[in-house]
């Protein structure tokens, strides 16, 4: 349809741990439908500002084949925003926000950067109310495009016009779904730069230029009112450019490489 915005995407199957040698039709059927799951999940909640349990139920945009290349195995999709409102939140945001947005939330279960560069995509994202329940229901689908990578030992990048935007591979996939939890409970100083207070979930950061680490609490039924409120403080602080710590307790839980993916919170002072 004429006013339409279509945006060309292309996955590519290729050589990782091991060489290409076929793509099996498992992994790669149950591959393209995470990604598809994933783009349709994260898509929806930068247009529409909410998340959706089904995939079925996004709209303003469609994800459709387009031709297949034999070789290392290429698929090409087409998303097409085809709903007012969500062309209207495209053109307004511009096409660099909606993609840094959306390789944002698919890479940040994967242990990638927390931060935004282009200036829509931060303003944009300071909107989002549901980013974080909208991390949480991507790691299935995620799960799902790594199969190719966990079973066959290749390496999945997802591309715009032959531009990489992200890639799927075997540190991506052990990040995704290895953990574990530190048996001590720890204090930090941070701030927080998110926070969701009907879900007690959140993100801290140690200083403006760092990366955010996510948090849950231990009980959103036992977080008194007043570390809710000491939690919204610091967040409403930071927006004024002033970055108050809080003194949390809180259990880590670490990545295969060490790295903090995780804090549950225990309390704030």
């Amino acid at each position: 349809m004429q006013g339409n915005i279509v945006v060309p995407l292309e996955l590519l199957f290729d050589s990782g741990d091991s060489t290409f040698h076929g793509l099996d039709l498992y992994y790669g059927a149950d591959s393209i439908g995470g990604l598809a799951e994933a783009v349709a999940l994260t898509t929806h909640a930068i247009v529409n500002e909410s998340v959706v349990k089904q995939t079925p139920s996004v709209k303003g945009f469609s994800l459709n084949f387009k031709n297949s290349f034999v070789g290392s195995f290429r698929q090409k999709v087409e998303l097409e925003f085809n709903g007012e409102e969500s062309i209207r939140v495209i053109k307004y945001i511009g096409m660099d926000a909606y993609l840094e947005l959306l390789k944002l939330h698919l890479r940040i279960p994967m242990g990638g950067s927390t931060r935004l560069e282009n200036n829509k995509a931060v303003n944009w994202y300071k909107h989002m109310k549901h980013s974080d329940e909208l991390l949480d229901r991507l790691k299935r689908p995620l799960e799902r495009i790594h199969h190719p990578v966990t079973g066959q030992g290749y390496k999945i990048t997802l591309s715009k016009s032959r531009t990489p935007l992200i890639s799927f591979d075997k540190n991506t996939s052990s990040y995704l779904s290895a953990e574990t939890k530190s048996p001590h409970k720890k204090t930090i100083e941070v701030a927080v730069s998110r926070f969701n207070a009907r879900r007690g979930t959140g993100r801290f950061i140690e200083d403006e230029d760092s990366e955010s680490i996510s948090f849950s609490p231990k009980s959103i039924k036992l977080m008194p009112r007043s570390q809710k409120n000491a939690l919204a403080d610091s967040l409403k602080r930071l927006a004024n450019d002033d970055l108050f710590k809080l003194k949390a307790v809180v259990t880590e839980v670490l990545a295969f490489d060490g790295r903090v993916k995780h804090y549950i919170l225990h309390s704030v002072e």
